[in-house]
C-alpha cells in the first residue's frame, strides 16, 4: 500500500483519476481472486502485493473527488469519510461471521464482488468539467 500511495500521484498526473481508480480496483480484484482460487504460497505472496497496490488509492481518491468544487463539498467529504470508517469497523466482523458460517473463501467472495463494483463505478471520481461559457455577440 505504501508504494501505491507514494507513486499514485505520478499515475494520476499521467492518466486520470478514473483510470487510476479503475486500474487499482482491477488490480485489487485480481489479487483477491488469486487469494481465493489459487492454493500456492508464491501466488499468495503476489496476490497480497496486488491486493495492497489495488487498495492503496481507492479511499484517498474518493475523498479527493468528494472535496472537488461545489457548494456541499464538506458534507460530501464527511459522508465519504463516515462510509469508509463504517466499512473499516463493520467489515472485519462481518467477514468473520460469514467466514465462520460459510467458509473464508466464500466470505472473501463478498470483498471480491465489492471491489469489482468499485471498478464499475470508478467514473464517479472524475473531475467535474467546467460549464461552457457562451459569449453574447
Amino acid at each position: 500500500m505504501t508504494v501505491g500511495r507514494f507513486t499514485g500521484g505520478w499515475f494520476i498526473d499521467r492518466y486520470s483519476r478514473v483510470t487510476v481508480v479503475r486500474a487499482s480496483a482491477v488490480m485489487g480484484a485480481l489479487g483477491i481472486g488469486l487469494i481465493i482460487f489459487v492454493d500456492n504460497p508464491w501466488v499468495a505472496g503476489i496476490s497480497v502485493l496486488l491486493w495492497g497496490l489495488g487498495a492503496s488509492l481507492g479511499f484517498p481518491l474518493t475523498i479527493s473527488a468528494a472535496s472537488d468544487t461545489g457548494p456541499d463539498a464538506p458534507k460530501r467529504v464527511s459522508v465519504v469519510a463516515i462510509t469508509g470508517y463504517l466499512a473499516f469497523l463493520v467489515g472485519p466482523p462481518l467477514l468473520g461471521f460469514l467466514g465462520e458460517h460459510f467458509g473464508l473463501r466464500s466470505a472473501m467472495m463478498v470483498v471480491l464482488g465489492l471491489v469489482m463494483v468499485a471498478a464499475l463505478v470508478a467514473r464517479a471520481v472524475a473531475k467535474p468539467q467546467p460549464e461552457p461559457v457562451m459569449e453574447n455577440s
